[in-house]
């Protein structure tokens, strides 16, 4: 099972509702993941330090996937096959049909951040066979910032 990860940088983070800052969808069948990482931080660049930011790990039904850039996901094995995923980062339409409750939630000030890492088997997965089956990483601010995120998952190929 490879380990993969995608970085989103220097990020604007919206006022009113959380924007999608990175997705991973497992698009093909057969396709499926664990997230076991995720990190996001104040970039620190742009905005005050006391802008306030929520992070929120979910879920989407893949319906409508938004608009975001396009990611080749790292490979943290360089012998290993590439990611089965179709990765895309800092959104500018949002993905349609986004769980109501997250799986993980933290806030955190521009300069700081947080992390939530857990081992394999513990994490959050998706899968093509689910009616959820996209992961989203989102972020919501008190005003408008910038930050940093990153997810790492394993996938099942």
């Amino acid at each position: 099972m490879p380990k993969f990860a995608a970085v989103a940088t220097d990020f604007t983070s919206p006022i009113t509702t959380a924007d999608t800052a990175i997705m991973l969808q497992p698009d093909a069948a057969g396709e499926a993941g664990e997230c076991i990482e995720a990190i996001m931080t104040g970039s620190g660049i742009t905005a005050a330090a006391d802008t306030q930011h929520t992070a929120q790990l979910m879920y989407s039904d893949g319906t409508t996937a938004g608009t975001g850039t396009a990611q080749t996901a790292q490979q943290l094995d360089q012998g290993s096959a590439v990611s089965e995923m179709t990765v895309t980062i800092e959104h500018s339409a949002e993905p349609t049909a986004i769980s109501a409750v997250a799986g993980v939630i933290f806030g955190f000030n521009q300069r700081g951040g947080m992390r939530w890492g857990v081992t394999r088997g513990e994490g959050a997965k998706f899968d093509n066979a689910e009616t959820n089956e996209d992961l989203i990483w989102t972020v919501v601010s008190s005003a408008a910032g910038k930050v940093d995120g990153l997810l790492q998952w394993w996938e099942h190929q």
